[in-house]
């Protein structure tokens, strides 16, 4: 198997990390005239790597049993995360993102499969079954998804697997999304001509109350939002919900359909718990439409 290259390195991606050292002990007395610390500078160089099978299988395990969450042992991630790789491999796109060389871990990757050509792969099969029970009778990722009704729609669907660590810098991600879709579209293979994209991920909900998760909300509009309360009443926190990825704003806002779900073996919450809770979320967006948010979000990177 011929060796991955490096594809592309990104100058916004080479970041600095800044370190608070401990002052010693004898300088305790200047502190309070200087910070009594240095801070050090490391630069971190991260390049794009196209996807290596024998090296990154186990990294893209760990990835997406993350993004499965609760339902982790619902699917066997070993022959999806082969999948994944390999397809990578056969449309020559989709690449992976490391910091010490191309026989390092990934800290993410974007990767895609094609949906019609994969239905009945051992591999691909169940988890597709997995998202297709999630979603209601009438939803147009069913169109894309059933094959029952997809052979009639003129749609040619792909599903991304954006999988990555929670810390990578944002500026990368663009530049994951942009070098898949230009592989794809240079590609002179037909497989590689996809109508539309199913983002798989996950996303969090807020929930509690202010007490409850140390918050204290005192901005306007959460004063003109309270309601009159006797005793020690606890005033709930107005539910919000987020996708893990921040890039992933700039997709939802151009999606022609967004479904969030929740995970089927996570454990049941009190009516009482607060904090954070996950659930999967499912992205449809069109081809052009994808370009144009990548493009939006490399903007705002900038």
């Amino acid at each position: 198997m011929p060796t991955p290259r490096t594809l592309e390195a990104v100058s916004a991606a080479s970041i600095s990390t800044s370190k608070r050292k401990n002052a010693p002990k004898d300088d305790e007395d200047d502190s309070a005239s200087d910070s009594g610390s240095d801070v050090s500078m490391i630069n971190v160089d991260f390049d794009f790597y196209n996807f290596n099978p024998d090296v990154d299988q186990i990294a893209v395990k760990r990835l997406l049993r993350q993004t499965l969450s609760h339902d982790d042992e619902l699917i066997d991630v070993h022959p999806l995360a082969e999948l994944i790789l390999s397809e990578g491999i056969r449309l020559s796109a989709g690449s992976s993102i490391k910091t010490d060389g191309e026989e390092s871990d990934p800290w993410g990757l974007v990767g895609v499969i094609d949906i019609n050509g994969h239905r009945n792969h051992p591999a691909f099969a169940p988890f597709l079954e997995y998202l297709l029970n999630t979603l209601p009778k009438i939803s147009p990722l069913r169109l894309l998804l059933d094959p029952s009704t997809s052979p009639a729609h003129a749609s040619k669907p792909a599903l991304i697997f954006s999988l990555r660590m929670l810390n990578l810098p944002l500026p990368l991600i663009p530049h994951l999304y942009r070098i898949l879709l230009n592989e794809l579209k240079e590609n002179p293979n037909s497989d590689c001509k996809f109508t539309d994209y199913i983002i798989w991920g996950r996303g969090y909900r807020l929930e509690g109350s202010e007490e409850g998760m140390g918050l204290d909300l005192n901005d306007s509009n959460s004063k003109k939002s309270k309601k009159k309360s006797s005793g020690n009443s606890v005033l709930p926190l107005t539910s919000g919900t987020f996708a893990y990825h921040p890039e992933e704003e700039f997709i939802d806002n151009l999606a022609t359909h967004v479904h969030t779900y929740p995970f089927k073996t996570a454990p049941k919450r009190d009516e009482d718990a607060f904090g954070v809770e996950q659930f999967g979320r499912l992205v449809l967006i069109s081809n052009d439409k994808l370009v144009k948010a990548i493009e939006s979000m490399q903007a705002a990177c900038q």
